[in-house]
């Protein structure tokens, strides 16, 4: 019933709309690409594609594999639940890969590495060499998104403290102006939104600073997770899609360096 009711609702909307893109083998089913505003990667307006560079590149690697597709705005936690529990020809944009999520969904090859996972506290200097754990034990309330990884070394020590210590927010977007008010004593947070978030309010670059970490590991990689649903050939149109993608992106890059010498 849900599967049924879930697909109906979509090629509704593609049909009224004109949403569908991509162009699939003749009676393929659509693909709903789910993705919520987080710049800078993924942006929306109006639940729209807006921008966001991993966004843009799944879009491009969806076009490539000629998957046809339609894009539809759900919040993170939202997403999981929907994996969980129903079947739904869907993927999500730019997720870690865990052990508990691979039980209910496929992943792509990576689409992308974050650097190494910082956090970011008040205007106070940033200690030297401070692991994670040095944080936790110096810093009493953290601020986190919710339903969300930052890889298992910081899954596993966050998983150890009580929960009252730690603020589960829906909308990143809170985090560092609680942050800059002293609600929140640090935030864990990836350099790359960090400095998207700092450099569009000069006020909050002045009030919060971002400290690596000694112990960092390489950032996460980020992949297309997808239901169960999606079936195996779909994913591996995709992940060729995403090999000719970055590989030609790798000659441009190498071209370019090359032009500066």
């Amino acid at each position: 019933m849900w599967k049924c009711l879930f697909h109906g609702v979509c090629a509704a909307l593609a049909a009224l709309c004109g949403l569908t893109h991509g162009a699939g083998a003749a009676g393929e089913p659509t693909l709903t690409l789910l993705v919520f505003d987080r710049p800078p990667f993924y942006r929306l307006k109006d639940g729209r594609p807006e921008g966001g560079f991993l966004l843009d590149n799944t879009l491009a690697f969806l076009e490539r594999a000629r998957i046809p597709y339609v894009v539809e705005e759900m919040p993170p936690g939202r997403v999981l639940s929907t994996f969980r529990d129903r079947d739904t020809v869907a993927c999500a944009v730019g997720w870690f890969k865990t052990p508990d999520r691979a039980a209910f969904a496929r992943f792509s090859v990576p689409i992308s590495r974050d650097r190494p996972l910082a956090v970011a506290v008040g205007a106070a200097p940033c200690p030297d060499k401070a692991t994670l754990a040095d944080f936790l034990a110096a810093k009493p309330h953290w601020g986190l998104r919710n339903a969300f990884s930052y890889g298992p070394q910081a899954d596993a020590l966050l998983a150890a403290l009580p929960e009252g210590r730690l603020h589960r927010l829906s909308d990143p977007a809170r985090m560092l102006p609680l942050l800059a008010k002293g609600r929140l004593d640090a935030v864990l947070i990836e350099p790359e939104e960090f400095s998207w978030r700092t450099g569009q309010d000069k006020a909050l670059a002045a009030a919060v600073r971002l400290c690596p970490l000694a112990d960092a590991p390489p950032g996460n990689l980020r992949h297309v997770m997808c239901d169960l649903s999606v079936s195996p050939d779909v994913l591996a149109r995709l992940d060729a899609a995403i090999g000719e993608f970055m590989g030609e992106a790798a000659q441009r890059g190498r071209q370019l360096a090359a032009m500066r010498h």
